[in-house]
């Protein structure tokens, strides 16, 4: 697996694993308007293995956006908003957008903007997720390390323009 082509699917997945993995305590939310955070993110896949640093941002109730970065250039951003979800492949210039109820499709969960603002804000005892999973014929581990987490610092939120992107299909961003 080509981590350039796949960067956007290693950012999902790392969603889609939470949030199926986790219990999210909705007192988090209500003491922050926003916050900031880095990750370490290693993915392993059969032999292979990438390691690529990340970071989430959040503006409450207006924005989540998840960042990955390899050797310091952001190559892949996903940008939620209370009524869809945008995927960036940076690097090869594409976009898409899915709602809700595809990404809820996809992880087999009913998902909401709530649901993931709240993940966001929850407190992670470790500061740490590990989750293995199966995908086609490939298995997976993926492990992020989160540091430097910040509250109520951050500028009002501006979206990436799409007018320097070209709109694609979800396949051909998220190849699942």
């Amino acid at each position: 697996m080509q981590i350039k082509r796949n960067i956007c699917l290693i950012l999902l997945v790392v969603i889609l694993a939470a949030l199926s993995s986790c219990s999210v305590s909705r007192r988090a939310s209500s003491r922050y308007q926003s916050m900031s955070q880095q990750a370490l993110i290693t993915l392993e896949m059969d032999k292979d293995r990438y390691s690529l640093r990340g970071s989430v941002r959040l503006w409450k109730n207006e924005l989540v956006v998840l960042s990955a970065q390899v050797f310091g250039v952001e190559m892949a951003r996903i940008e939620a908003t209370p009524d869809s979800i945008w995927a960036f492949d940076k690097m090869n210039r594409r976009y898409t957008s899915l709602s809700y109820n595809d990404l809820g499709t996809i992880a087999n969960k009913k998902i909401n903007y709530k649901t993931i603002q709240e993940l966001a804000l929850k407190p992670i005892e470790e500061d740490q997720m590990k989750m293995e999973f199966t995908h086609g014929k490939h298995q997976v581990k993926v492990s992020c390390k989160f540091a430097n987490r910040e509250y109520n610092t951050l500028q009002a939120p501006t979206r990436t323009p799409t007018d320097k992107y070209k709109r694609v299909t979800l396949r051909e961003i998220l190849p699942l």
